[in-house]
């Protein structure tokens, strides 16, 4: 089994395959692994650029002053590697956001011991990377139109003139939409291509003409309505390549919100890798949950998908498990109506977050995972922040 991954880079399309040994290959016999170094080879050539441009600039220095120079640059540098960065929210007894807090409300633990915070900041105004993953796996044109009118409006409503937003789409495949970008034309004119892809006629209060599955009778759902059986959804690959190919090389606050009719089915990756990629890089995930109610007027739920989600061993949902462990939240939405409502409230609280960060004094980095807690000094109050993060060594990944 193969998966097909789709890049548009202007003005080069770029086609990749993961193949079930994991390893992923351009159209051209580039592999993954040297597309996705090519940003950071690129940007040690401008280091290097600039090293050299200093030193040229400097040469009337004396040695021992520059030397002493080196000394503090590369003291800096280590204590920005060492540095624990937190991006979070903060939702009151009544679930309105909190967004007015002092430093003083607020304690850091790292595997429940307190951490000094070195710096705290509301940081609404911080540079955002937020990518959009939709579930495209339907024949139901009216379905692919609430999606992509909505995800417009978010990335309207979301993505300012110093953001990103990038959009992908996942069913039987993970396809780029639309890479990285802050111009909110170019996304509207990418996702609205997924409003051709349906291929059933219908509304949310009309059964669907023709039949959305050619031959035989096709099964019946819970809901009276007919489905599909050979229905893909890549969602757990879609999170590792959206984290992969655009948020792991960036800084400042990344999220990615999913919109998802379904849990993942057939992903080669794993619920435990999309979770590990997100928590390594930093990314805070969303997750809308997609539950389309019957409708008043003809009793039944006019989809071809049945909205199951994964539950694990204790009856938790897996997808809200990992939204709530990257800082982010997992949102019950009742109708595809509802999904522009849900994309709002994600706005809204992007736009009110916190950050802080600390030095923390473990510092043995054996690559173990290490819990982090951020606790208010008042009761009432319920924050949204990651759960911890991979203790790498300092020369491999900054935290």
């Amino acid at each position: 089994m193969s998966l097909m991954v789709i890049f548009r880079n202007s003005p080069t399309r770029l086609v990749k395959f993961i193949s079930s040994s994991g390893r992923v290959t351009t159209r051209g016999g580039m592999t993954a692994s040297a597309c996705l170094k090519e940003r950071p080879m690129r940007r040690a050539i401008q280091v290097s650029l600039l090293v050299l441009a200093f030193s040229v600039l400097n040469i009337g220095l004396s040695a021992t002053g520059f030397a002493q120079d080196a000394a503090g640059q590369d003291n800096v540098i280590k204590r920005d590697v060492d540095l624990v960065s937190l991006y979070f929210t903060v939702r009151d007894n009544k679930k309105q956001l909190a967004s007015q807090l002092d430093q003083g409300e607020f304690r850091v633990l790292e595997d429940g011991k307190e951490q000094p915070i070195k710096f705290f900041a509301h940081h609404s105004d911080v540079v955002l990377n937020v990518g959009v993953l939709l579930d495209t796996g339907t024949s139901m044109a009216w379905i692919l139109n609430e999606e992509a009118t909505a995800t417009s409006m978010f990335m309207k409503h979301v993505v300012r003139p110093t953001d990103l937003g990038f959009i992908l789409s996942y069913h039987a495949r993970v396809d780029t939409l639309q890479v990285p970008t802050s111009d909110i034309a170019l996304l509207k004119e990418k996702v609205d291509e997924i409003r051709s892809w349906g291929t059933v006629v219908g509304t949310p209060d009309q059964a669907p003409a023709p039949r959305p599955f050619p031959g035989p009778t096709p099964p019946i759902g819970p809901t009276g309505q007919p489905f599909n059986q050979r229905r893909e959804a890549h969602l757990y690959d879609a999170i590792r390549v959206s984290t992969l190919r655009y948020l792991q090389h960036e800084v400042g606050r990344k999220a990615v919100v999913i919109v998802a009719m379904s849990g993942d089915s057939r992903s080669e990756s794993t619920l435990e890798d999309a979770l590990e990629v997100l928590l390594q890089h930093d990314v805070i995930a969303y997750v809308l949950q997609i539950y389309d109610p019957p409708r008043e007027r003809s009793h039944r739920d006019h989809c071809d998908v049945i909205h199951t989600y994964e539950r694990n061993e204790h009856g938790e949902e897996v997808l809200k498990k990992l939204a709530e462990a990257t800082g982010g939240r997992m949102l019950e939405v009742k109708g595809m109506d509802k999904l522009t409502t849900a994309l709002d409230e994600i706005s809204d609280e992007l736009h009110h977050q916190y950050s802080l960060g600390y030095y923390p004094e473990n510092q043995k980095w054996d690559g173990k995972f290490r819990k982090i807690q951020i606790v208010t000094q008042e009761h009432g109050y319920k924050v949204y922040a990651r759960k911890g993060y991979y203790a790498h060594p300092k020369e491999q990944a900054m935290r």
